[in-house]
């Protein structure tokens, strides 16, 4: 090849395939964003709908009504039937209730753009970012502005090349921070998958990256003794479906305004038109990964305005149980769908799922396996914008652990990956400082249950699982003497400090105890941890 050629050639695909980054002109010292690389080609995907249609459709239509056929035939064999009633009778498995500590690693074509309206309170939503550049005015303007009108959603797909991904890297973090579970996306609304899917070719083996970014996780999971999860959404924004004459019209949800065709091609590139939604695409695209990569949990998601049954969740929920019976003890969210137009999150499932605590039943929490998901910050995906400034003190972060746990749920903790696979600093850090904490003071997070009396002041309890011992966190220090209610330890037993070997004296009072604290602990170089004192207590019914 001529070298001048060569060198050009070069140069273009640097552009082509790094970032532009900028600094806001009101703002020198903010963080970087991204926006289009200068000289970036805007292109078509090698196929549109229509030959896609052409050439694909009528052979994966055949190869999905096989695997219908499978799961039909292992529901009606297998003990798990999907019906309301035995998806009812499923519980979470103990593996789930004792780990406390997860990993959602939310990371996407949005990640790209990795922007959302900042808030002074609330959630912010980056990872709808695809979507609402075409339907929110300010995400809209902050999008040409920064990546041009003429840069549609599938044009993110060649700068998503993964070139910072590290899964093996990504588990140790969680494993240093005392997670117990990883759940990627696995698929978003967008249905970009980032596994190689044979039911579309809008995955990460044929575009984007051209690698498979699901099995090194789940390599690197099963070695470090992590369990794996699979979030899959079970609606998409727009999907190419045939009408009776076989023509392509466009399956909508969360908007009612149709694209045009030539829209649709930047939106919905590599679907593959069937049709009908959930029986040749969603449940076979389902099955296909739990045969592939056998997970230990479903996370569904996208339900909130589908009948289940429309969606056929309970045959992919069927499905997951019958074929890890007997094997493995595996666990479903409540992301179902819904049932006569309301919602089933917190009905039914293995365990509830609250969304930046969206979970304000108390009674639910304390009779229901729940978990809580929410981020360092208030970002639901990857925000340029996250500084130190606005994630969670360290602090902060653990006092939020222990009251979910005291309240029997489990912390998902959401983690934003940039746009090509790297974790920001500012979320490392947390990560760190927690799982610095949970060295010392797992004892009383890990494989513990609520106490009959979940909190007081500010100190938070929890109990072990054989009911012996009850643990009492302290949130602020209390100085030289702590008075706990409802707490009867056992007569002549010891009551400690995690992390410590000091014995602490006490007494009875009434309706509760005095707790002498050691005056060598009111040096806080002396203390176990910066933060979150535990408390070991033996109980009198044992």
């Amino acid at each position: 090849m001529n070298s001048r050629i060569t060198i050009g050639l070069l140069f273009f695909l640097s552009f082509t395939f790094t970032y532009g980054q900028v600094q806001d002109a009101n703002s020198p010292l903010a963080p970087e964003q991204n926006r289009k690389p200068e000289n970036y080609q805007l292109s078509k995907y090698k196929y549109s709908l229509e030959e896609l249609k052409n050439n694909f459709s009528e052979e994966m239509m055949q190869r999905s009504n096989k695997q219908y056929e499978k799961v039909q035939e292992t529901n009606n064999k297998g003990k798990w039937k999907p019906t309301a009633e035995s998806i009812d009778a499923h519980q979470a498995p103990d593996w789930f209730k004792d780990a406390k500590f997860g990993m959602f690693i939310d990371w996407g074509l949005w990640s790209v753009a990795g922007w959302a309206p900042k808030k002074d309170k609330g959630a912010m939503y980056p990872d709808w970012y695809e979507f609402r550049l075409d339907t929110d005015s300010a995400f809209a303007k902050y999008h040409e502005k920064n990546w041009g009108k003429d840069f549609k959603r599938d044009d993110f797909i060649p700068l998503f090349t993964a070139r910072e991904y590290d899964p093996e890297k990504l588990v140790k973090i969680a494993v240093d921070a005392g997670m117990k579970y990883v759940v990627p996306f696995s698929k978003h609304h967008g249905g970009f998958c980032l596994w190689p899917s044979s039911f579309t070719q809008r995955n990460a083996s044929d575009m984007g990256p051209q690698k498979d970014l699901i099995k090194p996780i789940v390599e690197s999971c099963k070695k470090q003794g992590l369990k794996f999860g699979f979030y899959f959404s079970v609606e998409e924004w727009e999907y190419p479906l045939l009408d009776k004459d076989g023509k392509i019209k466009t399956r909508l949800w969360a908007t009612k305004n149709a694209p045009s065709r030539e829209e649709l091609e930047k939106k919905a590139s590599g679907k593959i038109p069937v049709k009908d939604f959930a029986k040749d695409y969603i449940v076979p695209q389902a099955v296909e990964f739990i045969d592939k990569y056998d997970p230990d949990l479903i996370w569904y998601d996208g339900e909130w305005e589908t009948d289940a049954n429309d969606l056929r969740t309970y045959e992919i929920s069927s499905y997951f149980y019958n074929q890890a019976e007997g094997r493995k003890e595996v666990a479903v969210n409540d992301r179902y769908g819904t049932k006569d137009g309301k919602r089933l999150r917190f009905v039914r499932g293995d365990f509830f799922t609250s969304e930046y605590h969206s979970l304000n039943d108390e009674n639910k929490k304390s009779t229901h396996a729940w978990e809580e998901c929410r981020g360092i910050s208030q970002s639901f995906g990857y925000n340029w914008q996250d500084t130190e400034e606005n994630v969670i003190t360290a602090k902060a972060f653990i006092d939020m652990l222990v009251d979910i746990v005291a309240k029997g749920g489990n912390l998902l903790l959401i983690v934003n990956l940039d746009g090509q696979g790297a974790l920001p600093k500012t979320q490392g850090n947390r990560l760190l400082d927690i799982g610095k904490w949970l060295k010392v003071n797992g004892e009383g997070i890990y494989a513990t249950r609520s106490y009959e009396q979940q909190a007081e002041d500010s100190v938070s309890y929890t109990q072990s699982k054989d009911g012996q011992y009850v643990y009492a966190i302290i949130k602020e220090w209390p100085g030289t003497e702590l008075y706990l209610k409802g707490v009867n330890p056992a007569k002549g037993s010891k009551i400690r400090m995690l992390g410590n070997d000091l014995s602490f004296e006490w007494t009875n009072i009434s309706g509760g105890i005095s707790i002498k604290i050691p005056d060598k602990l009111q040096d806080i170089r002396n203390r176990p941890c910066e933060y979150a004192w535990i408390l070991k207590i033996k109980l009198t019914n044992f």
